[in-house]
């Protein structure tokens, strides 16, 4: 798979433009707040139907203006090529087309157009929370399983109505009954949800343990923290049945607190580096090393599982890594068309240069 051209409209700085890229490597060079980033956002937008820094799409709007347009070609291994258009105006409305078709929703575009990105930020996978690793885990399993994602609206939507309900027990009294509802659908989208999560984490250690070993000769371990506490991941009754009794044991906390304090929406992962988690007992270097296991997995595993190729994000990750992880990561991306951004063109080297000034992308 591979993005031929993209063209741009009132996206953050850069130019009204159409660009042609290479099937290769795609250097996008420049200095710093030229827009480099902004542009592998726009081609990240055409994948995900969001931000990849988290930002609000009004904030994607070029300032001062009332819109902005994307649209991407995009052929896949099979020669088949499909056009993605996004559009947004700052009233809110937010248009969304493959091939001409309208989505429906945001989540429809996920598999038209697979994408990985590797970013200084990675670490915070590592590093923060366990919110922060439930929501990449769930972008990664949502991109290769719609049944997935569907389950995990489903569970949401659930989860609110259940906490709404918990305040009014607590404030009317009344309404008890009716958590048994909510409880048999969260136990049963949770355990579908929890079954895949395992599956997913299983195929990510054993590509993360083979990354980490070949790069700096050091042993991994994930340990998947289930909300239902079973061993046997793969028995989907007994997760929904001890999820279940889970929800019911935890009434009372669960009114203490007004939410719902079990389940998936709860989970956390751990990685092991020799036995250590490394959120709490690795250095700086061990952490950014095992985010890059973690993406260069990831993209295993997408690849895998769809049969295609992913396009490749690299922002600014060159110049957070040594000469040795440099060279690694490279080769490892090797096949694979990639968009590589970075302050010169002396020590990366691209199929195609791009060099970038005030929105502005020419091609040298």
């Amino acid at each position: 798979m591979y993005l031929k051209e993209i063209f741009v409209d009132n996206f953050r700085n850069l130019k009204k433009q159409k660009l042609e890229f290479c099937e290769g490597a795609n250097l996008i060079y420049g200095l710093n707040a030229q827009g480099k980033s902004n542009l592998l956002e726009a081609i990240r937008l055409l994948s995900m139907g969001r931000s990849f820094r988290g930002s609000k799409m009004s904030e994607l709007v070029k300032f001062d203006e009332e819109y902005f347009y994307v649209r991407g070609l995009v052929r896949s291994a099979d020669f088949y090529e499909k056009k993605i258009e996004f559009g947004y105006k700052v009233n809110g409305n937010k248009v969304i087309k493959v091939n001409g078709n309208k989505l429906k929703s945001t989540g429809e575009i996920l598999g038209h157009f697979l994408t990985v990105i590797f970013s200084p930020e990675d670490i915070e996978i590592i590093k923060e929370g366990p919110s922060r690793r439930r929501r990449y885990l769930d972008a990664c399993i949502s991109v290769i399983d719609k049944n997935y994602f569907f389950d995990l609206l489903q569970y949401n939507k659930t989860l609110s109505n259940r906490n709404s309900l918990l305040k009014k027990i607590k404030e009317e009294g009344k309404g008890e009954d009716l958590l048994e509802i909510f409880d048999e659908k969260l136990a049963e989208y949770g355990a579908r949800i929890i079954k895949v999560r395992n599956n997913y984490l299983e195929k990510l250690k054993n590509s993360m343990s083979k990354f980490l070993m070949e790069i700096s000769n050091e042993k991994l371990e994930i340990i998947y923290l289930n909300s239902a506490g079973v061993k046997e991941v793969h028995e989907e009754n007994l997760i929904r049945e001890k999820l279940k009794n889970r929800l019911t044991k935890s009434l009372t906390l669960d009114l203490k607190y007004l939410s719902t304090q079990v389940g998936p929406h709860r989970e956390d992962f751990k990685i092991l580096i020799n036995g250590y988690d490394s959120r709490v007992y690795s250095s700086q270097g061990q952490k950014r090393t095992a985010a890059l296991c973690l993406k260069l997995s990831e993209l295993e595993i997408l690849e895998e599982e769809t049969g295609e190729k992913p396009v490749l994000l690299l922002d600014d990750v060159m110049s957070e890594l040594d000469d040795n992880r440099k060279k690694y990561i490279l080769k490892k991306l090797e096949g694979f068309q990639s968009f590589i951004t970075h302050t010169s063109k002396s020590d990366v080297e691209g199929d195609c240069c791009f060099k970038i000034y005030d929105g502005i992308v020419m091609r040298e």
